[in-house]
């Protein structure tokens, strides 16, 4: 297992949406907290990197955690990663009757960088913009499917207007925002967050009338071409496992390297 990429591609994630989905990621010696002012789901809302050797250890940071995230109005949840070598392999000892998976998210990467085929149908240009009003209304509509086979077809409204209010922060990482259009009409978003070593794929949604074209593995194309002309070593993404998407991705040649799992404390 990559434990070295593992942490690599946290940071990553981590720092470079700190200002977009992450209002802040406070560090503390034996764990760290990442949070949204307005998102409540456990995507944007967790601790991480616990350091603990012994299920004792582990729940007295929980506790400590625990009373943060109640003062940010948060449930506690928990992302496990590898690289949290004792918890992560043992997962029942440490997650008890107490807790609840909620999510297996799978982490994977894409460094061939071969031309891709992908049978699309239709003719997709990406277009990118600055007009974050537009984007929000555009990504609701892709991903709020109603669909029980997609993991994200359920997408709170609130995503909306944090988007919608979206505000660049400076610092290494570059972002863009894009449209997939078809014929001149928006079918699809998607984004990329990226800085001198690696390409990362957010939010790639196709809308639902859209789909079965193969317009989301050409928009896939397209952005990995853009990752290939920066130079950069490889491209990342997230999605759940377990879904249609994952296999989609790996059918493409991305590898897996890790799933990350989200774990919520049930209210006692």
């Amino acid at each position: 297992m990559e434990i070295e990429l593992i942490k690599k591609l946290n940071y990553f994630n981590i720092h470079a949406n700190l200002g977009f989905q992450f209002d802040g990621f406070d560090q503390y010696e034996n764990y760290s907290i990442a949070y949204n002012n307005k998102i409540k789901d456990y995507w944007y809302n967790f601790i991480t990197n616990v350091k603990a050797d012994s299920k004792e250890e582990f729940d007295k940071i929980v506790m400590e955690a625990t009373a943060k995230m109640k003062k940010k109005n948060r449930d506690v949840a928990i992302a496990v990663l590898p690289f949290m070598q004792g918890i992560y392999n043992n997962r029942k000892t440490y997650f008890d009757d107490g807790y609840e998976l909620v999510s297996r998210e799978v982490w994977q990467v894409y460094d061939k960088f071969d031309n891709i085929n992908t049978n699309c149908s239709v003719n997709v240009k990406l277009e990118k913009t600055t007009n974050m009003g537009l984007y929000s209304e555009e990504m609701i509509k892709a991903y709020q499917t109603g669909d029980k086979n997609d993991p994200y077809g359920d997408l709170n409204s609130i995503y909306k207007e944090v988007y919608s209010n979206h505000k660049k922060i400076e610092n290494e990482y570059t972002e863009e925002f894009l449209f997939a259009k078809v014929d001149g009409k928006i079918v699809g978003v998607t984004s990329a967050v990226y800085d001198n070593e690696i390409y990362g794929i957010y939010g790639l949604a196709i809308k639902k009338e859209f789909r079965c074209k193969g317009i989301g593995k050409e928009v896939l194309k397209q952005q990995l071409k853009m990752c290939k002309d920066k130079n950069l070593k490889l491209a990342f993404l997230q999605t759940e496992d377990g879904y249609y998407p994952a296999d989609i991705y790996r059918k493409l040649g991305f590898k897996d390297v890790c799933i990350e799992y989200y774990y919520i404390k049930r209210n006692t």
